[in-house]
C-alpha cells in the first residue's frame, strides 16, 4: 500500500491542494496551525477505502465539521481523492454538507486491493504480504482507546489483529501490554514443560526493542533484556535492560514509553499481519502506510536525532507521513536515494494554506540556521537578537562616532549580563569590545 498523489477539496483549511508523495519518509514543518494534522488526516481517510464495507469498523470517512468553511459556513462538499501505482489506480471519498453521507462509490480501485489482502487471511497457507496502516496521533501516550468486546485482540481473528483500531487517534497500549504479558508466560510454561515452540510475533517484538534501545541509549549489542510480568505489581509490565533500569514501563519517562510504545505497535502489528517472518524478513518485505503526528513527543533533542533514522532502519519500504516542530529531526533528516537517484525521502514546508516541497537537504546544519529557514523561529530572544543587531550595525559602521562607540560598550555589557562568557556572540562581542577599548 502506498499513496503516490493526494488531492483534496475543501477538506479543512485547503480550499485545493495537489501532492505528490514519495516511497519513503514524508516528513511536514510548519508552524501550529499551518495544515500538517489535516494533510495526516486526509492520507488516513484515502488508505481507509483499502478496509471497503466489509470492515466498516477499521473505516475513516470524511466528518462533517472537516468540510471547509468559507463565508461563514460549510460549502456545498468536501473531496479526499488518491491514486496509488501498487492499488493501480485512483479512488476518491466524498462527503455533501446536504446529507452529511459520505459517497463511496468512486472507491472501487482500493476496495479492490483490500479485498484481495483481506481474502487471503482466509487460508493458512496463505502468505501474501499485508500491508501495514496505522495512525499515531498526538494522544496516542495518554489517551487509551475503550475496546469493546468485538474489538479486542482475538487470536481466532488470526492476520486481521494488525488492523485493530489502526486508524483511531487513541492507542492500544492495553492491548499491547495484555498480549504482551500473556505471550512472555506463555513461552516460559513452555520452556518449563519443554515443549518447543516459537513465537515469531514476541521474538520480533521483542528484536525491535532491543534494536530500539541499542539505538537510541547505546547499549552494546550484548546487553540482556528482559520483559515480564511482575506479581508483586499487579502484574505490570516490566522491562529491564540494566541494573539501574528494572521497573514497570509505566514509570518510565514519557518520552521513553513514547518511542517504545510506538515501535512495540508497529512491529506487533506488522508481526500479526505476516506471522510467518521474522524481523530481519519483515523490515525487508513488507509496505504499507504509516503516519505520525508529531514524532518529536516528549522526546529529549539526543532522541530526536535518532528517530527518523531509526525508521528508516526499521521498516525502510513502509511509507511514512510524519509531522514535526523540531529543528532537531530537520537538521538529522537524512534523505534517501533509490538507485536511479530519486528521492525516497523528502521534506515539506507548510504555511498560508499551501505546502512547498523542499528540494535542498537541511541534514548536517546548524540548528540555529533551520530555525531561520525553514522554520521561520527566531534562535534567540527578540531582546538578545535587537542588541546584537544594534551591535554589528555601528561596530560595521566605518562612519561611527565616538557616542556609538560608547553606544556599543554599552551594549557589550547588557549582553554580557545575559549570556554566558563560552556563547559564541558574546565571544566575538567581547573581542570587538576590547579593540575598541584599546584604540580609544
Amino acid at each position: 500500500m502506498r499513496i503516490d498523489h493526494l488531492e483534496l477539496e475543501n477538506f479543512k483549511n485547503y480550499e485545493h491542494l495537489e501532492l505528490d508523495f514519495v516511497p519513503g519518509i514524508n516528513l511536514f514543518v510548519g508552524s501550529n496551525g499551518s495544515g500538517k494534522t489535516s494533510i495526516l488526516e486526509a492520507v488516513n481517510i484515502a488508505v481507509a477505502g483499502f478496509f471497503g464495507s466489509r470492515e466498516s469498523k477499521m473505516q475513516r470517512v470524511i466528518a462533517f465539521d472537516e468540510i471547509r468553511i468559507a463565508g461563514g459556513q460549510k460549502v456545498s462538499s468536501a473531496t479526499v481523492r488518491a491514486y496509488s501505482e501498487i492499488v493501480n489506480g485512483e479512488w476518491s471519498r466524498t462527503i455533501r454538507r446536504d446529507t452529511r453521507a459520505n459517497d463511496v462509490k468512486h472507491l472501487r480501485a482500493v476496495i479492490e486491493y483490500g479485498k484481495h489482502i483481506f481474502e487471503c487471511f482466509e487460508t493458512d497457507d496463505n502468505k501474501t504480504i499485508a500491508p501495514l496502516i496505522v495512525y499515531y496521533s498526538t494522544q496516542r501516550l495518554f489517551k487509551d482507546a475503550k475496546i469493546t468486546e468485538k474489538q479486542k485482540y482475538d487470536a481466532e481473528a488470526g492476520r486481521r489483529n494488525g488492523y485493530l483500531q489502526c486508524l483511531k487517534e487513541d492507542a492500544i497500549k492495553g492491548v499491547l501490554n495484555d498480549w504482551l504479558g500473556k505471550a512472555v508466560i506463555r513461552r516460559a510454561t513452555k520452556h518449563i514443560k519443554e515443549i518447543k515452540s516459537t513465537d515469531k510475533v514476541l521474538e520480533n517484538v521483542e528484536q525491535a526493542i532491543r534494536q530500539c534501545l541499542i539505538h537510541f541509549l547505546d547499549l552494546p549489542h550484548d546487553f540482556s533484556l528482559k520483559i515480564y510480568q511482575e506479581p508483586d505489581f499487579d502484574n505490570e509490565l516490566f522491562i529491564n535492560y540494566d541494573d539501574e533500569h528494572n521497573l514497570p514501563l509505566s514509570n518510565y519517562s514519557d518520552g521513553f514509553r513514547n518511542i517504545i510504545y510506538l515501535i512495540i505497535d508497529m512491529v506487533w502489528r506488522a508481526s500479526q499481519l505476516n506471522p510467518w517472518l521474522n524481523l530481519t524478513d519483515l523490515s525487508a518485505q513488507i509496505n504499507g502506510v504509516v503516519t505520525i503526528d508529531e514524532v518529536d513527543l516528549h522526546l529529549h533533542p539526543k532522541w530526536q536525532a535518532k528517530v527518523i533514522s531509526f525508521l528508516q532502519q526499521l521498516l525502510p519500504n513502509v511509507q511514512f507521513f510524519i509531522t514535526t516542530h523540531s529543528p532537531t529531526i530537520v537538521a538529522n533528516f537524512h534523505e534517501r536515494q533509490d538507485s536511479e537517484e530519486e528521492k525516497i525521502d523528502t521534506l515539506y514546508m507548510l504555511a498560508d494554506n499551501s505546502v512547498r516541497r523542499i528540494s535542498s537537504s537541511f541534514y548536517g546544519q546548524d540548528i540555529n540556521s533551520i530555525l531561520d529557514n525553514p522554520m521561520d523561529a527566531a534562535p534567540r530572544a527578540k531582546k538578545v537578537l535587537d542588541l546584537l543587531k544594534e551591535f554589528d550595525a555601528i561596530a560595521g559602521n566605518p562612519d561611527s562616532q565616538d557616542a556609538d562607540y560608547e553606544r556599543l560598550l554599552q551594549i557589550a555589557a547588557e549582553l554580557n549580563d545575559i549570556l554566558p562568557g563560552t556563547d559564541e556572540a558574546i565571544i566575538k562581542v567581547n573581542e570587538i569590545a576590547e579593540r575598541v577599548r584599546n584604540s580609544q
